[in-house]
């Protein structure tokens, strides 16, 4: 059985229990974490914003690890931090409505824009695609590679490729239940302070020049109290929701009569519609004594589902009875929780071990390998507050646009053609000379190839001094980090 973990994100910091056992195997203090998304993890470190401070908090995951790996500030006040590609990047909400995105190795910004007209409360990704979503009750999907190509935007504003802008309040919660959103195969859920949670099939299309795509809402749910924070298994048929007024899970098929006539045939039916909502009474509460879930989510297998009160208590349920396994008590859990992640325990913390030669080795040989106790470095560099894309405007405060002018030398090049001597005798030059002699007289395309030679040359030339400048301020913005980190420590 594969080992699993818990997150909780609290006031006191972020919390890391064993799923099945309760144990707590490692904690992130210094760092209060607000809201849905306040901090998110991948398989060697774990990423929390702070919600009085512009700071991100890095820790190392690591059996009893307490203090944090390094600190450093953000651009902005941010809202939610989400984790891309199994840590390679970082991207994060602003209070501001904008999204930004870096390279966790590189520390570099790859880009920034505005996405929301309130801020950014919600981040979720699947596959090359970023949805967002807002105080402004919109959810947006962005295709990354879309969103951060600098020279397809250069000279206009990113955009989403779709909008899902069904919500009348601020949207709480997203989950994409699984692969496959680009190709229209996942699905989109979405929930609300409106007490809805939707289900949306989104389908993304590439035109030639750019993707697009079209959005259909499947169902609304709708739920007796505020909507906190929402999950779905990985078949799509059940979803849980941690609401105001208790916990809830709605099973989205149910079993009846075929719509064709003269059927006699039973199968699943899917609930809701485009017009239709499905109310509370068609849901199963679970017996909780708190009426108010702040956060929950699902095992890896959905037979366990965690969820969280606002007063600290986490409670492990078991999906198919309903009833309550274990209860969780910390004393740092006490400070309130806001926020549940749960995954696969990584190879440090008791997780499953994989090595190239893994299936040549008998499970003997396997068992006797030894097991990293701790990770002592992780691939992760303080990131740049400033943007320094190739297409971005400017790359620092002290960068200007560099321009070249290209002189017409077209009348230079008829003049000097209509002026050569080509008839040079053969006895007089080599056979090679008169070949080349020959290649530039006029009316043979020769001019224009040079032409064009020459503007590729120069272009070269620009590119170059372009990526020398920006490794020129790379250089600087990394002397900058370092004294500002030095200065903090002392």
């Amino acid at each position: 059985m594969f080992t699993e973990i818990v997150a909780a994100g609290t006031k006191a910091g972020v919390q890391i229990y064993d799923l099945r056992r309760g144990t707590k195997l490692a904690q992130g203090l210094g760092v209060s974490v607000n809201g849905r998304y306040g901090f998110d993890l991948c398989d060697s470190w774990v990423a929390a914003v702070d919600e009085k401070k512009p700071l991100c908090h890095i820790y190392m995951l690591n059996r009893g690890d307490t203090g944090e790996k390094f600190t450093f500030p953000f651009p902005e006040e941010i809202a939610c931090v989400h984790v891309l590609d199994s840590g390679a990047y970082l991207a994060v909400g602003a209070k501001s409505g904008r999204i930004i995105v870096w390279a966790t190795a590189s520390g570099r910004m790859l880009r920034s824009w505005d996405a929301h007209y309130g801020a950014v409360t919600s981040l979720s990704s699947s596959e090359g695609v970023l949805v967002s979503g807002g105080e402004d009750a919109a959810v947006h999907v962005w295709v990354l590679s879309q969103a951060l190509d600098h020279f397809a935007t250069r000279d206009s504003a990113v955009t989403p490729v779709v909008s899902l802008t069904d919500h009348t309040l601020a949207i709480t919660a997203l989950h994409l239940a699984r692969p496959g959103v680009i190709s229209g195969r996942g699905r989109i859920y979405t929930a609300s302070k409106d007490h809805t949670c939707k289900q949306w099939r989104v389908r993304i299309e590439h035109d030639g020049e750019c993707y697009v795509g079209r959005a259909e809402l499947l169902a609304t749910l709708l739920y007796p109290g505020l909507v906190n924070d929402i999950a779905v298994d990985k078949g799509e048929t059940r979803v849980f929701a941690a609401t105001a007024a208790g916990l809830f899970q709605t099973n989205l098929f149910t079993y009846g009569r075929s719509d064709l006539e003269d059927s006699t045939e039973t199968g699943p039916v899917a609930l809701g519609g485009t017009s239709d909502a499905v109310l509370s009474e068609h849901c199963d509460r679970y017996p909780t004594a708190d009426r108010s879930i702040a956060a929950l989510c699902l095992n890896f297998d959905g037979s366990l589902l965690v969820s969280a009160s606002e007063a600290g208590d986490i409670r492990v349920w078991d999906t198919a009875s309903r009833q309550c396994l274990r209860t969780i008590n910390d004393k740092q859990l006490g400070t309130g929780i806001t926020q549940l992640s749960s995954r696969l325990a990584p190879p440090q913390l008791g997780g499953p071990r994989a090595s190239i030669d893994m299936g040549l080795l008998r499970p003997e040989i396997i068992a006797e390998q030894p097991v990293p106790h701790k990770i002592s470095s992780i691939s992760f560099t303080p990131l740049q507050r400033i943007a320094q894309g190739a297409g971005s405007k400017t790359s620092t405060a002290f960068e200007a646009s560099v321009k070249q002018r290209l002189f017409d030398v077209t009348r230079d090049m008829a003049h000097f053609e209509n002026t050569l001597n080509v008839s040079i005798p053969y006895g007089q030059t080599s056979r090679a000379d008169v070949g080349v002699l020959e290649g530039l007289q006029p009316g043979n395309g020769s001019s224009e190839r040079q032409i064009v030679e020459l503007l590729q040359q120069v272009e070269r030339l620009q590119k170059h001094h372009v990526r020398t400048r920006r490794l020129n301020d790379e250089l600087y913005q990394g002397a900058v980090t370092e004294w500002l980190g030095a200065r903090q420590k002392s």
